[in-house]
């Protein structure tokens, strides 16, 4: 996944102006109005370089999971008050339930397959504690997908430029992004090259994935960053 550009993976979001802060302050909101369990566990699932969980343990006991070894390093050497573990969000087991657990930023998407994503969230269900909430971010529809797209972002700092571009395919149900990286530093210029393939899924399918896993869903079509923001609850009893 992100093995090629895990170290620089904040820096390129910080230049395309992804807000962090902002969305937790948003998630805390949404979990205060939602959760009905007394407790402070919060677990990140695909917790990624653990950007929400820092910012979401001010409030909450974070642990964080991911598949990608790349990503949980940066994770563990920028947040050593964190907890983080390696799992696939499909069949992760941590042995314990939180009161939160989130899946953000359209990590959903990489499950790939329907099969996968109900599996995934019936994962993430039985790690809720009775009354806990679960968010999450959905990845595009076929119908918002659109192949063909060519997009570029740079991020300059005085030690190193990043350059990246995207382009995007698909290949029936799943979307296919292609990246691109020029890192440049004083020592020279080295390429790097990723190929990220995500399942498209519909809202009536996360709807009903989430409801076979025994949760009550709503739908926050705002989100956090405009790609909405599925809220399920897993019932006190």
């Amino acid at each position: 996944m992100f093995s090629r550009s895990a170290e620089y993976y904040d820096e390129i979001y910080a230049s395309l102006g992804k807000n962090y802060e902002a969305e937790a302050r948003r998630l805390r909101l949404l979990i205060t109005r939602h959760k009905r369990s007394d407790g402070r566990a919060l677990l990140d699932v695909a917790c990624g370089t653990g950007k929400h969980a820092a910012v979401l343990s001010r409030w909450y006991q974070v642990e964080g999971v991911d598949l990608d070894a790349a990503m949980l390093r940066v994770a563990r050497k920028k947040h050593p008050g964190i907890r983080f573990h390696q799992g696939d969000m499909v069949d992760f087991d941590l042995g314990k339930q939180y009161d939160v657990v989130t899946c953000l930023f359209s990590s959903i998407g990489y499950v790939r397959t329907p099969a996968r994503l109900r599996a995934a969230l019936r994962t993430m269900a039985r790690h809720l504690r009775p009354g806990g909430v679960l968010l999450l971010e959905p990845w595009f529809s076929t119908r918002q997908w659109h192949p063909g797209s060519v997009r570029m972002s740079v991020n300059a700092r005085s030690v190193r430029t990043i350059v990246r571009m995207s382009h995007t395919a698909r290949r029936g149900r799943e979307s296919i992004l292609t990246f691109e990286y020029l890192i440049g530093t004083g020592k020279g210029i080295n390429r790097a090259s990723e190929i990220h393939r995500m399942g498209l899924f519909s809202s009536s399918e996360y709807k009903l994935a989430l409801q076979r896993a025994a949760l009550e869903v709503l739908h926050d079509a705002r989100g956090l960053a405009g790609r909405g923001l599925y809220i399920a609850k897993k019932p006190l009893t």
